[in-house]
């Protein structure tokens, strides 16, 4: 237990300093949508606007709109959600705010997974040391990892099932009756459960009943109870019948979930995705199993020492856990391998088999036996855990350093799934490059910043682009130099005036002449020089001019420099667009949008430019800091001093 607690805690804070504080998918914002319905209205009913990030919304009672997604996540998140509200109380502060405290629940489920990952590897008798690595490989090498950063159900879900399986296997190491009793409830607690989480994870059900069923029968071989037919037959049945009794409350939240949606306890809301299973069954496989972009043996390299720790621990009699653990894994590779999306969507890696890959991490636990001599640790095999781990963690860095759909989008499925040189784990780092280069930029140089929207010009050049309220140039040169900045600041007659101005290091340069376009010519000094344009700005939309709905500055038609040497200067895009208000999918949207030069998908790049800059940001900045360094050192504490009693005790026996 202390064990699982420290790495439970060093987890934990390992998530909480590496957390994006935003979602990535409409699947989420749905989610999201149903823990603020529960907050604010009591009911689970998703109140729609125009454009909102909303995805597959199904009609139900009163005419109103649900979503298909389990509502367990939901409900986990309320506390959460509530934690954020103290942050910000209202307008885009709160929804930044309590989005941002949503976030952080599955870095926590995924901490609890990775605790209980390395209980159950000491159960199969793996070292205290081993089972450590292995909880970490899971929470660092797979794509546990990237998805500890979401909102998306799959993390719940691989704990659940992993607690499941934990815990089943846990009953029958117990020969006291009472204990044996409270790990099948908790085990059918933890099955119960899938069904409110992700309803497809209910095809784990029949595998844990029929583990559960064998291992309640062979649990009586060799007793009195065996040698008559009818009291073994009994005995089994109550020990199934217990661990059935632990499933009653996911089940009646399921219940209560479809009769609040639907008026019908058993339609939830998926009925017509019976009919999206398309995929020919080799091509599913192929691509979850080996393709490029989504191979699980890619993004989760350490599954493979499930190979070696299976048969080590086959040899020693534990076949019945091996089995199922391979029957969790293939129940969800054969289901989504017919499913027409079977990819899961733009998303990070094979998403869909996220919930079974820590069953067969298990396994792995073989391979390093607490009752194996030291002579029996081949070199070879540390080599082998290293590569693989060295491995798993490189690919996934990657999908923690750039948000995931910024490449997704920009990509052709056919080809990031398929081509090798378009994967993700590879192309991600690709994109990193490129955009570290452009911010790198040796000078002299002009990088355009923050404020700035997406080039217009159809053949792909820098300029024109229009800024925000407030637009930054920054320049940097050895020997000073001049700027020639041309600006068009047509509005129509409708908008406001523009109220244009320029600051240079924050000095202002005046007031400038509204509504036509101008050419400034202006001098820098050695160093750093921010230019600053501002204006006040306007909505097209909303003055009946075009569909397009951002607040806009004016437009920059042309940048160039030259040097006091007469060198030119190169004009560099860092831009990111200003925050949009509204609708709510553009806000959703900036954090990926390809235009937008984001260096890093990371809270602290995010926070000082989000709806919470100031005071807000830096208090939230130093609570992560302060909680995520604690809890890794709380861990690691409780790490040194597990392997301190363990020494002490080798010493005694000795």
């Amino acid at each position: 237990m202390r064990l699982a607690s420290a790495i439970f805690l060093l987890s934990f804070g390992f998530y909480l300093l590496t957390m994006s504080g935003h979602t990535y998918s409409a699947d989420e914002e749905t989610m999201l949508a149903v823990t603020r319905s529960l907050i604010e209205r009591g009911d689970v009913a998703v109140m729609a606007v125009d454009e909102s990030p909303f995805v597959a919304l199904r009609p139900g009672l009163d005419d109103k709109s649900y979503s298909p997604f389990g509502v367990l996540p939901s409900l986990l998140a309320v506390p959460f959600h509530l934690l954020g509200s103290l942050i910000a109380s209202s307008g885009p502060r709160f929804d930044y705010a309590t989005r941002f405290a949503v976030t952080a629940l599955n870095g926590l489920l995924t901490a609890a997974t990775c605790a209980v990952l390395a209980r159950w590897a000491l159960r199969l008798g793996a070292t205290k040391v081993w089972a450590t690595v292995l909880a970490l490989l899971y929470g660092l090498a797979t794509f546990a990892w990237p998805y500890a950063r979401t909102f998306f159900s799959e993390p719940l879900a691989a704990l659940l099932i992993l607690v499941a399986s934990e815990r089943a296997y846990a009953a029958w190491q117990d020969t006291r009756p009472a204990a044996r009793r409270i790990a099948l409830l908790v085990s059918g607690l933890a099955a119960g459960l899938l069904l409110p989480t992700r309803i497809a994870a209910g095809i784990t059900l029949p595998i844990f009943g029929f583990y559960v069923l064998w291992s309640a029968w062979r649990s009586s071989a060799g007793t009195t109870i065996s040698a008559v037919t009818g009291r073994r037959v009994a005995h089994t049945l109550n020990l199934v019948g217990i661990w059935i009794s632990g499933m009653i409350p996911g089940i009646l939240i399921f219940i209560w979930y479809n009769l609040a949606r639907f008026g019908t306890p058993l339609a939830s809301g998926y009925a017509s995705e019976a009919y999206l299973f398309t995929t020919p069954l080799l091509e599913g496989l192929t691509g979850l199993l080996f393709s490029p972009g989504k191979s699980v043996f890619l993004y989760a390299p350490p599954i493979l020492l499930a190979i070696p720790g299976g048969i080590a621990l086959w040899r020693r009699g534990e076949r019945a856990v091996v089995l199922l653990a391979l029957g969790l894994f293939l129940s969800h590779l054969g289901l989504y391998a017919k499913w027409g999306q079977w990819q899961g969507g733009g998303v990070w890696g094979p998403r869909f088999l996220l919930p079974v890959v820590a069953p067969l991490m298990a396994l792995g636990a073989g391979m390093f036996s607490s009752g194996a001599t030291r002579l029996a640790i081949r070199h070879w095999r540390v080599a082998v855990v290293m590569c693989l781990g060295l491995l798993g963690f490189a690919g996934n860095l990657g999908g923690v350093l750039l948000n995931f759909d910024t490449y997704i989008v920009s990509v052709p499925a056919e080809e990031r799934d398929y081509r090798l040189e378009s994967s993700p784990l590879l192309g991600h780092y690709r994109l990193l490059l490129e955009r570290w280069q452009r911010y790198s930029t040796a000078p002299p140089v002009c990088k355009l910043g923050a404020g700035m929207y997406s080039s217009e010009a159809e053949d792909g050049a820098l300029l024109p682009r229009r800024t925000g309220m407030r637009g930054l140039v920054n320049c940097i040169t050895e020997a000073g130099g001049r700027l020639t900045l041309i600006i068009d600041d047509y509005r129509p007659a409708e908008a406001p005036p523009s109220a244009l101005r320029l600051r240079l290091n924050g000095t202002d340069l005046g007031a400038l002449p509204e509504g036509q376009r101008r050419a400034y010519h202006i001098l820098i000094e050695p160093g750093h020089v921010q230019l600053e344009i501002v204006a006040r700005a306007w909505n097209p939309m909303s003055v009946g001019f075009s569909d397009r709905n951002e607040l806009l500055g004016p437009l920059i038609k042309e940048l160039r420099g030259v040097t006091s040497q007469g060198d030119e200067l190169a004009i560099v895009d860092t831009a990111i667009a200003p925050l949009p208000t509204n609708p709510p999918i553009y806000r959703w949207a900036w954090n990926y949008e390809p235009h937008n030069q984001h260096l890093v998908d990371h809270w602290a790049w995010y926070l000082p430019r989000s709806e919470l800059a100031g005071l807000p940001a830096q208090r939230l900045a130093r609570f992560i800091i302060i909680a995520g360094t604690g809890l890794m050192v709380g861990g690691l504490m409780l790490l040194v001093g597990e392997r301190f009693l363990s020494s002490r005790r080798s010493l005694r026996r000795s």
